[in-house]
């Protein structure tokens, strides 16, 4: 099992957050790219049966987070503090899946880009920048 899968499964066996909500899955990741999947479920689709935004916003910030994870100390928890989100498609079937890289990752601030696409045809559902803090790792 890689690092990040790992990483993954020690930090979901204590926290209860957005991920497990939404049903995320890690797929693969390291300091250069993160990707998590989400599978479409009724809980999380709008009135035409598509992913809701607020999903698909819910799945790039998670991918995004554990991609500025992977560029601070262990202990050290990135703190979202800006994003922009572009929904540019849709889907009623399958699996989305973020990809997110980095744009910059420096002391203070990580910014990264995730793509959301369909697993099934590769469509582009949504882009999505994400502006991180960095919290000093002194107490």
């Amino acid at each position: 099992m890689s690092d990040f899968l790992a990483q993954w499964d020690e930090f979901y066996s204590t926290v209860d957050d957005v991920a497990v909500s939404l049903r995320l899955y890690p797929i693969s990741g390291d300091e250069e790219e993160v990707q998590v999947g989400m599978p479409l479920f009724k809980e999380i689709t709008q009135p035409a049966g598509m992913f809701s935004a607020p999903a698909l916003f819910g799945l790039a910030d998670v991918a995004g987070t554990w991609l500025a994870m992977q560029q601070v100390p262990k202990g050290v928890f990135p703190l979202a503090v800006g994003s922009s989100i572009n929904v540019v498609s849709n889907t009623r079937q399958g699996d989305a899946v973020a990809k997110a890289h980095v744009v910059r990752a420096g002391k203070m601030v990580i910014v990264t880009d995730t793509e959301i696409f369909s697993k099934e045809t590769g469509a582009i559902l949504a882009k999505v920048v994400t502006t991180y803090t960095v919290p000093s790792s002194k107490k």
